[in-house]
């Protein structure tokens, strides 16, 4: 099976389609001094954002639950990878990921991706996310509401699809990926791709989105719990962020002043600093 991977899926599941305006991104403030406001800028790339490969997730079991409520949702055995083992493989090692929350201010958030409260928040807007990377959505959380609810749209869409786009598909899983995608790359690809979305419901207060990106592009390598995680380089337009969130633990009145006057110097006046009102102390 060749996988073409010029291309990107585009679910369709109305619960992967985030409904968030605002998409925080929480890191510290070295991160954002240290690249994410891009020093020398090209027009429209002031801002850069790493995209991890997918295989280096904080949790190493959430692809396997990925996988098990994927296998669930689309009435699909598993085994399938272990008979694509190496079209499955190229899949992953060419998968990227930037992480985003709806959550706002959450401390939870602060503690675990916020530097324990000392870090920062970054707030982008969806839409000129979304224009950058299209494949943009909501993870799903495993539970049995949520399987049934993907296992009624997916039936739904299969009932109501037009006979002259499915026909020449030889199987029902192929009927049913083809449904789930704009842009179909493979049934495989789909179902792989399908479980990088699923998350176990123990991190639900996340509320988490995913920007997924399935490309050939040549990988940077960073240092991170003594592993070396490949990533690549995803810029987008100043206009994207529109407000900065301060930590719980830090020094808010000069957090707040020399953030300002950074932001000024590096010519994002128009974004506006928030200070967290969550009441953490380490």
């Amino acid at each position: 099976m060749e996988i073409d991977l010029t291309k990107s899926p585009h679910l369709k599941i109305t619960d992967f389609v985030p409904d968030a305006q605002i998409l925080y991104h929480y890191t510290s403030i070295e991160a954002l001094f240290g690249g994410i406001i891009v020093r020398q800028p090209q027009t429209d790339k002031e801002i850069c954002l790493w995209m991890s490969n997918c295989q280096y997730m904080n949790d190493s079991e959430e692809l396997n639950t990925g996988i098990r409520f994927a296998s669930d949702i689309l009435n699909i055995s598993p085994d399938i990878l272990e008979k694509h083992a190496s079209e499955y493989q190229q899949i992953k090692d060419n998968l990227y990921i930037t992480s985003f929350s709806a959550a706002s201010d959450c401390l939870p958030m602060w503690a675990m991706y916020g530097k324990n409260g000392n870090g920062i928040a970054l707030g982008f807007n969806k839409e000129i996310i979304e224009a950058t990377v299209p494949s943009l959505y909501k993870c799903v959380y495993v539970t049995e509401s949520n399987k049934a609810r993907l296992q009624s749209e997916i039936s739904a869409l299969i009932e109501n699809a037009d006979p002259k786009d499915i026909e020449n598909l030889p199987d029902s899983a192929g009927k049913i990926f083809i449904q789930m995608f704009a842009n179909i790359v493979n049934s495989l690809a789909f179902y792989i791709v399908s479980c990088f979305y699923c998350k176990n419901p123990a991190y639900i207060y996340e509320q988490e989105i995913r920007s997924v990106l399935l490309t050939e592009e040549s990988a940077k390598y960073r240092i991170n719990n003594n592993l070396i995680i490949p990533y690549i380089e995803q810029y987008f337009p100043k206009s994207a962020l529109k407000e900065i969130w301060i930590g719980p633990t830090n020094d808010m009145n000069r957090a707040t002043y020399s953030l300002r006057k950074y932001l000024d110097h590096m010519g994002f006046n128009e974004v506006e600093i928030k200070q967290s009102q969550v009441p953490y102390r380490i």
